[in-house]
């Protein structure tokens, strides 16, 4: 059975997409703003509205292209979303070319996709439990623990996005390839995005976590890996009322007191800053006080030493919750898989920088709406096996898109019966399982097999190049 609590958070979290009173509002909002009573968009063939729905669902689709979305729209996709007292939209769109729908990609602030990401995260929180707006430091249970990590997305280069996302250069010349650097935070209870930043590769992961820490909540845990294991990002945290659990390399762990140490045991120090440690604008060069962990994760043929540094009280988080809690920081690296594999994040085929933050932003949003409904079916990747339920991301993907493609036909019997369909939808997701093995998988290495090449690599040029030929 499910709560009638999370059915009702998960019906706000989908109005964010399928109620036009969510985008009225924030409209209103962003031309009061904006200072000015000139009407800033008006209701031409494809909406705000409209064109959100179609940005985030191209993402949830298995056809990510432009031609997709025109097909859809003609067969009647789309008829729901035109509003009231007008033709339905596949009658309104006459021609299969694409330009209309471009241009009013083109045209979507990127603030309604902040503002959406914002909303929808918010409802994630209060779905998950967690309190994310305490003037107080809340309980252990109630803070909001995100496992931050970083990545980047390629784009083909062009002379709009070489500007502000520079290709690498060698002896050999430049780069074909544009790369956005990306952080995230994700959700330790769901695996939701919480938090991000981007920007280019000048910029490096830990400026950008400098920025991510200084839009985040107060208290606020951040779970990171030997990347994030330096003293500017613990200084960052503590000056604005978060803590950190992070991993340290072995050297650092040592020069700050780790050899003394043995399995299982901790110490209380103060981390003074080094000449090489890097400071936020704003913070101070002082001591952060806080604790260094050692601990030995045995391994067949792999044994693994763990120096970890928080600065969480040990009163209120023991040792081993602290490892447990980093041992999920390997959920950051299955979300980065399904996001690029999954949702066609790993590569972007866009041609302006405006364009490539939209696209990325309609990522997080396809991603934490599956996500949402994936908990709200019963999946707490956070708690012990034996209350897990096991969901595919892909199957819940294929069911959500499918079902919200009915919705916007107004195919669906329970289309006065918002509850009733919500229901139905997050049972429907829950038969998403996936198979019980009799063993856990073994590791494998992090190593893909070369694909030979039936040509030459191309770069440079594709008018240069064609101009060479005999």
């Amino acid at each position: 059975m499910i709560p009638k609590a999370d059915l009702r958070l998960t019906q706000e979290l989908l109005q964010t997409f399928c109620s036009p009173r969510w985008i009225s509002q924030w409209q209103k909002a962003f031309q009061s703003q904006r200072g000015t009573n000139q009407r800033a968009f008006y209701d031409r063939i494809y909406s705000l509205r409209v064109t959100l729905w179609y940005l985030v669902s191209q993402t949830l689709n298995f056809d990510h292209t432009l031609s997709g979305v025109i097909t859809n729209i003609r067969d009647g996709g789309g008829d729901r979303l035109g509003g009231k007292g007008r033709k339905k939209l596949s009658q309104r769109v006459t021609s299969k070319k694409t330009n209309a729908y471009s241009q009013a990609r083109t045209r979507l602030p990127l603030e309604l996709l902040q503002a959406a990401l914002a909303r929808i995260q918010d409802q994630i929180l209060k779905l998950v439990g967690l309190n994310n707006r305490s003037k107080t430091k809340p309980r252990p249970e109630q803070r909001v623990r995100q496992i931050v990590d970083g990545s980047t997305v390629p784009i083909l280069v062009n002379p709009a996005l070489g500007l502000i996302y520079p290709p690498a250069r060698n002896q050999h010349g430049r780069s074909d390839w544009c790369l956005v650097r990306i952080v995230v935070g994700f959700c330790a209870r769901c695996g939701a995005v919480l938090s991000t930043n981007d920007g280019p590769t000048s910029k490096s992961e830990q400026v950008l976590f400098w920025e991510m820490i200084q839009r985040a909540k107060a208290f606020v845990i951040w779970v990171g890996d030997r990347n994030f294991g330096v003293w500017s990002v613990a200084a960052q945290a503590v000056r604005f009322k978060q803590d950190v659990l992070v991993r340290l390399t072995q050297s650092r762990a040592k020069r700050l007191g780790g050899h003394r140490l043995r399995n299982g045991e901790e110490c209380a120090l103060k981390w003074t800053p080094s000449r090489s440690d890097r400071l936020p604008p704003g913070a101070q060069r002082e001591p952060i006080q806080g604790r260094l962990i050692y601990v030995r994760i045995e391994r067949p043929n792999n044994p693994i030493d763990l120096w970890l540094f928080t600065t969480l009280e040990a009163a209120d988080y023991p040792l081993a919750l602290l490892v447990q809690w980093y041992g999920q920081r390997w959920q950051a690296e299955l979300n980065f898989r399904w996001l690029k594999k999954q949702l066609r994040l790993g590569q972007l085929q866009v041609a302006t920088p405006a364009m490539a933050r939209k696209e990325i932003h309609a990522g997080w949003l396809a991603f934490n709406l599956v996500r949402a409904l994936q908990w709200s079916a019963g999946a707490r990747p956070a708690l012990t096996a034996t209350t897990v339920v096991a969901l595919s991301f892909n199957d819940a993907r294929r069911v959500i898109f499918e079902r919200l493609k009915e919705w916007s036909r107004g195919q669906t019997v329970c289309s006065r019966k918002p509850r009733r369909w919500v229901r139905e939808l997050v049972s429907e997701v829950r038969l998403c399982k996936l198979p019980k093995r009799k063993k856990p998988r073994p590791n494998q290495i992090r190593k893909t097999r070369h694909h030979p090449q039936k040509f030459p690599t191309f770069t440079g040029s594709r008018a240069a190049a064609n101009a060479k030929l005999p």
